[in-house]
């Protein structure tokens, strides 16, 4: 219960920010690159208009990546690579992703794509069942159904809805646009395996351990762009919209899939200091 009242609560504020913060004149474009799952190619998006509630971004953005990040998730996920081998994570991320299910059915026949929604329901039954629950990749390392995941904020750009404006709300949506938060709430019924709302019929922490093995997925990458982007802040806002850009035109393509032997250490990978 005190999980749900946070979340209300932070919800709440973020409302009364944002109710705030429209008040401001847009501000000017900044730079660009960074790298990670925020990687971007290609020409970024016009910011001229994408970003007219900057103020209020940059403070939740401090709150995200200078607080939360640095002092709770970093550090947690540093000490889960501790302890874990690359292929646990990995595998962990594909049984949460499998619970993804619905919302990849869903979406690509909402966006004109019944063949996409045909591989998801066929990566679901073969993953679900030869893949253990979906710990295992099957569907894809030996029948070539690669991975696409799908959300509402795509379906609506599938449909010629525009992004609107840059938006970063703490915890709830570190980064995102108002089409896509509008889109949110449909992601989190049928995004299973993404949803906060695992907490409240599994209430042991896997929301948390979810967020924390994705954090260290991501954790060289975003060590990367810290040291690289001379503004952070604008540095992950162009590459979220450059990304979504790609995402709707299903341009993205998963990393190289990694092996599906659950207990092979990858000896490359060096442990954090």
């Amino acid at each position: 219960m005190s999980g749900r009242v946070t979340r209300a609560l932070v919800c709440a504020l973020a409302a009364v920010s944002l109710a705030c913060a429209t008040a401001q004149e847009p501000n000017a474009p900044q730079e660009l690159p960074r790298g990670s799952v925020l990687k971007g190619t290609g020409p970024a998006p016009d910011q001229s208009n994408s970003d007219p509630f900057q103020g209020f971004n940059r403070a939740m953005f401090w709150v995200n990546n200078d607080l939360l990040d640095r002092f709770i998730y970093g550090p947690l996920s540093h000490g889960w690579m501790f302890i874990s081998p690359l292929t646990v994570r990995v595998h962990m991320e594909q049984f949460f992703d499998n619970l993804n299910f619905p919302g990849y059915f869903v979406q690509p026949i909402l966006q004109g794509d019944p063949k996409q929604s045909g591989v998801a329901l066929a990566r679901f039954g073969i993953n679900t069942t030869v893949g253990v629950a979906g710990i295992f990749d099957p569907a894809n390392h030996y029948l070539g159904l690669a991975r696409r995941s799908e959300d509402m904020g795509q379906t609506f750009g599938v449909w010629g809805i525009p992004p609107g404006p840059y938006l970063v709300l703490p915890l709830v949506a570190p980064r995102t646009c108002v089409r896509d938060f509008v889109g949110w709430p449909v992601d989190q019924v049928l995004n299973v395996g993404d949803t906060y709302f695992w907490s409240w019929w599994a209430p042991y922490g896997e929301t948390f351990v979810r967020d924390i093995n994705r954090r260290a997925l991501v954790d060289a990458d975003l060590t990367a762009a810290r040291e690289a982007a001379v503004d952070m802040y604008s540095s992950a806002r162009d590459a979220y919209l450059q990304s979504r850009e790609r995402e709707i035109r299903n341009r993205v393509t998963d990393p190289e899939a990694p092996t599906d032997d659950l207990y092979e250490i990858d000896e490359s990978e060096t442990l954090p200091e």
